[in-house]
């Protein structure tokens, strides 16, 4: 209720600020719906050629008739109802050229876009300067204009090349950037940095972190359709946050609509290895003990006095508390999907109007995947070597609602709203010999519900004041994030297998006073709550100070506060034991309960007293202190931004300052001693960006900034995080510091017109006291910070029309055929010489980082046909997934995962004037595995020879690979398998 009051409060104060119009009787205007479907629709976008900023207040006229406006805030215009035909449009504005726009083709019933750039005028104030240019040269040159005035260097994707690919999820869209990588098919890696190393932001306002155990984004949870575009700022500015050094990865969601619409689309896809094919699932995962048990504060107060009365209170609890263990089968089925989106346009009285869209989806994915997993004792040494099995089924449903109000071309108001909901219900199915060679075997399942909620609102105010001509943009943020883990259940069964290849029962492990991922009828639950409020104010102003001198000024602040409670809990079976009206109970239970089976194992007839001499099972509550803690943190920022503009040279400049503070609280493991981290610190953060334009098609750039990289509450909590698929312990640090961060660019684009591009840029980071996770004994990873750290590379983008490139202007095939690429070279350098007290590791690999990430694709658009088709096609090289002693023969070796590629495919075709839309994807085509090694660099490995030595010394920095994969020698640790996926989707608009 009280967020709900202050959205309102502020829509009042800033739509009073604003001027709402009131008629003469003091109330509101009303609101009429305009039959947008009625006539056509003409729009576009103003902008500066010198900046490619959005220009207010520009009149706009459509020669020969009576009809003009001028432009918005944010240099927007619209002409409604115009009928279809061959228009020309005129542009003015005081002290720039006046343009005028010919033949501009208006098709019926539809909307046709315009961007056009305008020239300001300097020293000509008194003359008339009119120049007429053709509609279609005119939007390529804007928009030509758009990228190449780009503050930042930056790449991005839009709503329509997204649509030209197979992407189901934000993170398969982010595959395609140049730079970026997918970790885990949801973690962004930028320039070979990891996920923790960038930032989120939704409509402008920050996202918060979605996992229990990293500083990541999880960008699997965001439907792909819902996009309007997608950036990855790579450089800093002052109006950019400063906790960066990959990205800042900025999410659009769709904007309202100019007309009114309705879409729906439906889909179904088969994969080759999951379709069809045999599934184990859980039917009672979503059940959480704590709401039948006591809390573990009173549970561990029963457990501790053993009073005849407890022992029998915890037993009965264990009865009452019942879930059924048992697996069932049935066949996994194909995979689904469904979108319906509605689009309405409001007119209000004068030039008042409002814009909403509306959209829900929701997606059902099945996936089985085969993973070989082993373990060694000392690098070539295998322990254990077993088969694991996943089945599961994940359920994204998402609903999004944008409002859009605009008063005047001077003042608009925008309220975006995304709520995402991911479940997932997984079983692990895990057999093989507890150690190599050995006769005993191990049968381990596990059953996991995980529910993940995220809504995030942003209230979004735009501004001008035509006197002052002052712009002042303003955001107001909420996100909440409620990730929960119900009851997620463990248990182990172990057998014998005899000489005569047969084995003998499976028998449970119990242990008295203990429980965990180690024994049998073990049971996990957590709950993570997150909250981030933001706001964001800046104001801007341009000042002119000669006819080739002037500056942009924006100042502005930022307030973020973020809170997270997360606790989890250990419960399990152990045997009933302990003395109850003076009879003892501790060698009287029934070893034959341990042979029975998962559906039978844990029933209320196997707990507490079974007879005069004869016990069964009972809970215990494991938890610990370190299973819970509560955090939050505030940061208050404040900036200046100048933005110069001296003839060819424009210099971005200023500099952030950032007042952050972090606070958290949790106790060691026996729950009372406690442990507090309280850190603040104030951040002075400059930059500067130089744009030389050569000419109109060409730029250098150069920048230069510090940023920073501040501990996640999970890395700072003691907490240790359990993966059940990967059996990996995760640890936070509470010692952890700051990294700091020095960054440097070179940049030469070409935009030779059409969309194409060709650029080329050199990058250099260099970090103080980097945080990269250490792999420890036992199987337990944990947050360190490293002495220091660099990171530098290449990168590469090129994309073309085919005609183009063979010289051909006349082909419209070749027209139709644009061909793209991008590439980053990448190298880093870490010194974790203080984690593992090794002289020899000053030089090795950051954690994560690529030496190469490869994007290439052909793209084939016919309009006129309705045909379109995509193939795009994305490698990494090997990186280094954990960090670890990389000295020869070293305890506990680093985590390697291998290169791999993906290859993906869209035919569409369009019907009923692109009314109706089909889709055929195929994704992973290649279906390459996924391996995780340890990497031995051995003495008498063969040479490489030939090509290769060539490629691997540009693309790995080693002629012999020595970090690659190579399965003779190396220890293979993960390799799991995955599928083709064929796809048909049809889209159909109202």
């Amino acid at each position: 209720m009280k967020r709900s009051f202050l959205i309102v409060f502020i829509f009042f104060v800033s739509s009073s600020f604003a001027g709402i119009p009131f008629n003469s009787e003091g109330k509101k205007t009303t609101i009429t719906h305009e039959n947008s479907d009625d006539g056509s629709i003409i729009k576009g976008t103003v902008i500066e050629e010198s900046t490619g900023k959005p220009l207010p207040l520009v009149n706009v006229n459509i020669v020969g008739t009576n009809l003009n406006t001028t432009t918005d805030a944010a240099g927007n215009f619209s002409f409604r109802k115009v009928k279809s035909g061959k228009y020309s449009l005129q542009f003015s504005f005081f002290s720039f050229e006046t343009k005028i726009i010919s033949e501009l083709e208006v098709l019926d019933n539809e909307a046709t876009t315009v961007t056009v750039s305008l020239s300001e005028m300097h020293g000509v104030l008194d003359e008339v300067v009119i120049k007429t240019v053709k509609a279609k040269a005119e939007s390529i040159n804007s928009l030509l204009t758009l990228q190449k005035n780009s503050v930042h260097v930056s790449d991005g994707i839009s709503a329509e090349s997204i649509k030209r690919t197979p992407d189901k999820t934000t993170s398969d869209v982010l595959k395609r950037i140049s730079g970026a990588s997918v970790q885990d098919n949801k973690f962004v890696i930028v320039r070979g940095l990891n996920e923790r190393y960038n930032l989120s932001y939704l409509n402008g306002a920050p996202l918060p972190s979605t996992e229990p155990d990293r500083k990541a984004f999880s960008f699997d949870i965001f439907p792909a359709n819902m996009l309007d575009n997608l950036i990855i700022n790579k450089t800093a500015s002052p109006d950019l946050p400063g906790e960066f050094a990959g990205g800042v990865i900025e999410i659009n969601t769709k904007a309202t609509p100019d007309k009114n619409f309705q879409t729906i689309s439906i889909g179904g896809s088969y994969n080759t290895i999951t379709t069809g094919k045999d599934q184990l699932y859980s039917q009672d995962s979503k059940s959480n003990p704590s709401t039948i048990l006591p809390s573990v504060t009173e549970f561990k107060a029963l457990q501790n006095t053993k009073t005849s009365t407890n022992i029998l209170s915890i037993a009965d609890f264990a009865k009452k508390y019942q879930s059924d263990w048992s697996l069932k089968n049935k066949t996994f089925s194909p995979n689904t999907s469904f979108q319906y989106t509605l689009g309405r346009y409001f007119k209000l009285s004068g030039d008042e109007r409002v814009g909403m869209i509306f959209s829900l989806t929701n997606t059902v994915s099945n996936n089985y995947n085969e993973t070989v997993r082993r373990e060694y004792e000392t690098p070539g040494a295998l322990k254990v070597d077993q088969f694991d099995k996943s089945y599961s089924s994940q359920n994204l449903f998402a609903a999004l609602g944008n409002i859009s109000l605009k008063l005047n071309s001077k003042n608009s108001f925008s309220f975006k709203n995304l709520y995402s909901v991911n479940n997932e219900n997984r079983v692990l199915d895990k057999n093989g010999p507890v150690l190599v060679n050995d006769q005993v075997y191990s049968s381990t399942t596990s059953r996991l519900y995980s529910n993940n909620k995220i809504y995030s609102g942003q209230l979004i105010g735009e501004h001008f004041l035509p006197e002052s001509k002052i712009k002042i943009n303003w955001v107001g943020g909420y996100s909440a994030i409620n990730r929960e883990v119900p009851n997620e259940r463990r248990n182990t069964y172990t057998y014998v297998k005899l000489d005569d290849g047969t084995f003998t029962q499976s028998s449970a492990i119990f242990a008295a006073g203990n429980t965990g991922s180690n024994y049998s009828g073990s049971i996990y639950s957590s709950k993570n709550m997150e909250s981030i409020y933001s706001t964001k104010v800046d104001v801007s102003k341009k000042i002119s100070f000669s006819d080739s001198f002037s500056a942009d000024i924006k100042i502005g602040g930022i307030t973020q506060k973020r809170n997270r409670n997360f606790q989890a809990r250990q419960l399990g079976y152990v045997p009933f034991s302990g003395f109850v009206n003076g009879v003892s109970y501790n060698s009287t239970y029934l070893a034959s309960i341990n042979t029975q089976s998962d559906k039978t194992i844990f029933n209320a007839s196997n707990m507490g007293i079974l007879g005069p001499k004869s016990s069964g099972l009972t809970l215990y509550d494991g938890t610990k202190g370190t299973d819970a803690y509560i955090a939050n943190s505030k940061l208050d920022a404040a900036y200046v931004l100048i933005d110069n503009v001296f003839n060819n040279l424009r210099i971005v400049w200023g500099a952030r300052l950032e007042n952050y503070s972090q606070h958290l609280v949790s106790k060691e493991d026996n729950g009372i001693t406690p442990i507090v981290v309280d850190d603040a610190k104030l951040d002075l953060l400059p930059s500067v960006n130089f744009i030389y334009s050569i000419n109109k098609k060409q730029n250098i750039r150069l920048s230069g900034s510090k940023t920073l990289n501040r501990p996640e509450f999970r890395e700072l909590a003691p907490f240790v995080f359990y993966d059940a698929q990967t059996k990996f312990n995760t640890e936070g640090n509470k010692n952890l510091i700051i990294a700091q961060i020095l960054n440097a660019d070179l940049r030469y684009e070409i935009f030779p017109g059409k969309g194409q591009i060709f650029s080329t840029s050199i990058f250099y980071k260099e970090f103080t006291d980097p945080i990269e996770l250490q792999a420890q004994a036992n199987n337990t990873n944990k947050y360190e910070n490293a002495k220091s750290g660099r990171n530098f590379g290449v990168e590469l983008e090129y994309r073309t029309l085919l005609s183009s490139m063979f010289g051909s202007k006349e082909s419209k095939f070749l027209d139709d055929l644009t061909f793209f690429t991008n590439i980053a070279v990448i190298r880093s350098k870490v010194d974790i010489s203080n984690l593992v007290q090794s002289s020899k590791l000053v030089d090795i690999p950051m954690q994560g980082q690529s030496p190469y990430v490869f994007n290439t694709g052909l793209q084939y658009m016919n309009k006129e046909m309705g045909w379109s088709s995509t193939l795009n096609y994305n490698k990494i090289g090997s990186r280094i997934a954990i960090q670890g002693n990389q000295t020869t023969n070293g305890a506990v070796p680093a985590y390697w995962e291998k290169s791999r590629a993906f290859l993906d495919y869209q035919l569409a075709k369009t019907f009923l004037k692109n009314k109706l839309e089909l889709k055929l994807n195929v994704q992973n085509i290649l279906a390459q595995d996924l391996i995780i090694y340890q990497n031995n660099d051995l003495a008498n490995t063969p040479k490489i020879k030939g090509v290769a030595v060539a490629l691997n010394s540009v693309f790995n920095g080693d002629s012999q690979d020595k970090n690659g994969f190579n399965s003779k020698e190396d220890d293979l640790i993960f390799k799991t398998k995955f599928g083709r996926t064929f796809s048909l989707t049809l889209n159909y608009n109202f």
